[in-house]
């Protein structure tokens, strides 16, 4: 149920409680149930309050504090019935039972780091459906969500990203970022005219990445006269490079270092 469903249950309660009961109906009349006035009524076999059914109990003991509970008692059973009957229980042991809710799952393992835009197209999913699904593998704690630059993305919820290693991942899903960072992994102190050649891309487009990436620390920079050099830090580097060692990778390419990092023909991940 939504909580703004719920806070309005809560505020027609408390009204409800409050309302004076001058405000229900001022007068009533009496009838006689059986045959007219005198007339003895049938012998009727008396039952207690024990005898009733569950929701009797709850509807005798709203009247027994207000007339005006009744309503909104028998108004919340039927939500609760109808979300019996309609939703089964969702448990942490059957969470990826659903299919479409497993290949939500799957995705996100594989390409780590995915926003709900990518993760639609490449699932061929609905957003409606996905968001569904999403808010379901969260609230089980099969997923985390890192927020970063006014965009989300899913990671795995097993201890296998710290908090930098997904603001690594989230630059790898974008490709201009993608490139430069394989770039100066290949080839430290880089240039921005370098980094122009390679993406094919104006300087000012460069110098806007370079801000965003070093506003998370993946970058260091050095001033050296006319020209600004880019530098990975050594965080930055670990991360690539256990990434890179995380996929299959058909033409890898050393780096200044001696390690492996993807070449830049590599693509982004797909789940596919």
């Amino acid at each position: 149920m939504k909580w703004w469903v719920q806070v309005f249950a809560f505020v027609l309660l408390a009204a409800l409680l409050i309302a004076p009961t001058s405000a229900l109906a001022r007068g009533y009349s009496v009838a006689p149930g059986y045959g007219s006035a005198g007339t003895p009524a049938p012998d009727l076999a008396p039952i207690t309050f024990w005898d009733l059914s569950p929701r009797e109990m709850v509807i005798v003991g709203a009247l027994a504090v207000s007339p005006a509970l009744v309503f909104p008692i028998e108004l919340l059973l039927m939500i609760k019935l109808f979300s019996c009957l309609a939703f089964r229980r969702v448990a942490r042991a059957n969470i990826l039972s659903n299919l479409t809710r497993n290949t939500v799952y799957s995705c996100i393992a594989k390409t780590p780091g995915i926003g709900p835009a990518d993760l639609a197209r490449e699932t061929g999913i609905s957003r409606g459906t996905l968001n569904y699904h999403l808010a379901l593998l969260k609230f089980s704690g099969k997923i985390a969500v890192a927020k970063m630059h006014g965009s989300l993305g899913y990671f795995e919820n097993n201890a296998k990203y710290d908090d930098f290693f997904q603001i690594v991942l989230k630059h790898l899903r974008n490709e201009s970022e993608k490139t430069i960072l394989e770039v100066l992994a290949a080839r430290p102190g880089s240039t921005r005219s370098d980094l122009e050649r390679v993406l094919g891309v104006s300087g000012p487009t460069v110098t806007w990445h370079m801000q965003r990436m070093s506003a998370d620390n993946l970058l260091a920079i050095r001033k050296e006269g006319r020209h600004t050099r880019y530098f990975l830090t050594g965080r930055t580097l670990e991360c690539l490079n256990e990434y890179a060692d995380r996929r299959t990778v058909s033409a890898p390419a050393h780096t200044h270092d001696g390690t492996f990092f993807p070449s830049l023909e590599t693509p982004v991940d797909s789940c596919t």
